[in-house]
């Protein structure tokens, strides 16, 4: 069923919009017509990285003192910047997998990065990958 309009007797219009719910990447998402919105989680998920390793950048090259120099530099809480800032050390198989696929893989979202992230890259591919 596609969506439809109305005029109703009474001068109104009515919109029927089909949708579904469905449960992705330990999220909801509605799909409209059958189509899934375009993947935040993915989307937020590589913004996370890429602030992770452009704020480590800033702190290796000396042009913030450290964390916290930078969290009040950008507005922010310390420990959220230092959250962010471990994806920076995510192993380049993880990053690409996401990179290249429509989705995270299960189990993988920022939030679930950014509490801790296993120091060697092997951990990483078997906790985030399966591998």
């Amino acid at each position: 069923m596609k969506t439809k309009t109305e005029m109703l007797e009474n001068g109104n219009l009515k919109v029927t919009v089909p949708i579904d719910l469905r449960v992705r990447n330990g999220g909801k998402t509605l799909a409209v017509d059958g189509e899934a919105p375009e993947d935040t989680g993915r989307k937020a998920f590589l913004l996370a990285v890429a602030r992770g390793r452009a704020w480590q950048r800033l702190v290796d090259e000396g042009r913030v003192r450290d964390i916290h120099a930078l969290a009040k530099a950008i507005g922010r809480d310390h420990s959220y910047v230092s959250r962010i800032m471990r994806l920076a050390t995510l192993a380049p198989a993880v990053i690409e997998r996401v990179i290249a696929s429509q989705e995270l893989p299960p189990g993988l979202n920022a939030s679930r990065a950014r509490k801790s992230v296993p120091l060697l890259w092997k951990e990483q591919l078997r906790e985030f990958l399966g591998e």
